[in-house]
């Protein structure tokens, strides 16, 4: 298990009829960000610099989440599925029934 695990997995398609690939930790998405071809611009930098920072530091494991999905937007990798952030709240479940 990795130190700087996220609370809820990033959910990306790094191609289009692929299967969805759940990142669960800041280490998993500074590897895929090792690999990416275009390293380079605001956004990459940010989620490489937040997934580095979260490796040393597990407590900014939440704050390398955010950078990273907002990369993987960026870079159109997001699955279109149900987004799980919209399910909790605070860290807990949302009530499906209010």
């Amino acid at each position: 298990m990795y130190a700087a695990q996220f609370a809820l997995p990033v959910r990306i398609v790094m191609r289009a009829g692929e299967p969805v690939t759940e990142i669960y930790s800041a280490e998993e998405a500074l590897d895929l960000l090792m690999a990416w071809p275009i390293q380079d611009g605001r956004i990459f930098n940010r989620a490489m610099e937040t997934c580095l920072a979260a490796s040393a530091d597990p407590a900014l494991a939440e704050d390398a989440r955010r950078q990273f999905v907002a990369f993987a937007n960026a870079s159109g990798l997001m699955a279109r599925d149900v987004p799980l952030d919209i399910l909790y709240e605070n860290g807990e479940l949302k009530p499906l029934y209010r």
